[in-house]
């Protein structure tokens, strides 16, 4: 595949937390057959943040940036993304516990989100860059060399509601809709936490006009992005299971609906079904493109989409592996009713256990295989 098919496509990562493990499998089976893969517009929303930064930053091949990558979530461990210490969560909940008692008083800092997520911020700063809050290193160098065209990194801004994508690279024109925005950018560490600052979960971060937390909240069409900046195929991988559309309907829960159910079905609305939504859009408006005349088809863009998804519930794959959790953690989901769902998406998302994240890049490497044949025609169209 050589350097001139590249040229307009896209690559797009969703949301999921530890889920996001997935598409470095996915990316590694791609770069087995396709070693000249480069995509030069990528985009990355919450966890997918972090892997589109990483593959941005790389200074070296893009395959060798994927086997990287995949060698930075296998060092991960749950204690490099939260506080896992039992003083914490006994010191934080009793905070939370005291603030609902007094009716929102405070007494000492106010509590800002149920985990701390400093660990992962000095993770990545060890991985991305040299001091905090620095440009991530490589990213300018690969757009100056032309190995990247631009990186696009969303997140929300809680103050007033609104997406926004944080670029840098090459942009024709700024997007400003109602509901999201672009804005240019030198995509900082601080840029790919407030992207995957999970919501009340993790603390929002502070940027330049204002609080922002998870992309995923607002992004009601998480494919424009690559679309904006100028994306006519689109390789977009997700995190939700495939099969939950085609096999007949089961219940997850017994007797009444856990927390940690009801929680896991919040995010994935907020993560997963949106791009599901706006993959259909997409696909009315291409039927709608070969059916217009050609002055109609100036207003519309017609983009080529391949998504690829999971072959197994990641969710019921993550309880084989709750028992493995640090202890105090382990307690706190549990009292959320993890083990009284057959499926805890919730609990799949902060599952940051090396063999979970190991199954999961070689789930994205045997499901790409087992759809190669798809891929192929996508690339070489």
């Amino acid at each position: 595949m050589s350097d001139s098919i590249n040229l307009d496509l896209g690559l797009a990562m969703t949301g999921g937390g530890a889920r996001a493990a997935y598409q470095v499998g996915v990316l590694r089976y791609i770069c087995k057959k396709h070693s000249a893969f480069r995509p030069p517009i990528i985009t990355g929303v919450s966890a997918g943040a972090v892997n589109a930064a990483h593959l941005a930053a790389y200074q070296g091949t893009f395959c060798e940036a994927v086997e990287q990558l995949a060698e930075l979530w296998k060092e991960l461990t749950t204690d490099k993304v939260f506080h896992t210490d039992s003083g914490y969560f006994f010191s934080n909940f009793f905070r939370w516990g005291l603030g609902f008692i007094l009716g929102g008083s405070r007494i000492g800092r106010r509590n800002r989100s149920l985990l701390d997520s400093d660990p992962l911020r000095k993770f990545l700063e060890k991985k991305l860059a040299s001091k905090a809050a620095d440009s991530i290193q490589g990213i300018q160098e690969n757009i100056d060399t032309g190995h990247l065209q631009v990186l696009g990194i969303s997140s929300t801004n809680y103050g007033t509601g609104k997406a926004i994508t944080w670029v840098q690279g090459q942009v024709d024109e700024h997007w400003k809709k109602p509901r999201r925005r672009s804005e240019s950018a030198e995509i900082t560490v601080e840029h790919v936490m407030a992207s995957a600052a999970l919501p009340l979960v993790f603390p929002a971060v502070k940027l330049e006009d204002g609080w922002h937390g998870d992309g995923g909240i607002r992004s009601i069409a998480p494919l424009s992005p690559a679309m904006h900046l100028g994306a006519k195929r689109i390789l977009a991988i997700s995190t939700r299971y495939r099969g939950g559309e085609i096999i007949p309907d089961e219940t997850m829960i017994g007797e009444y609906a856990p927390v940690a159910q009801i929680i896991g079905i919040l995010l994935d609305s907020i993560f997963l079904d949106l791009l599901d939504y706006d993959a259909a859009n997409m696909s009315r408006i291409n039927m709608l493109y070969d059916e217009v005349n050609k002055e109609t088809r100036e207003e519309l863009n017609k983009v080529n989409l391949l998504i690829l998804r999971p072959s197994e519930d990641l969710g019921k794959l993550a309880s084989q592996y709750e028992i493995k959790l640090p202890q105090p953690f382990r307690y706190f989901t549990r009292g959320f009713g993890t083990r009284d769902t057959k499926s805890p998406d919730s609990l799949s998302l902060l599952m940051f256990q090396p063999d979970y994240l190991n199954r999961l890049i070689e789930l994205g490497e045997k499901d790409a295989e087992e759809n190669a044949e798809q891929i192929d025609e996508f690339l070489t169209q």
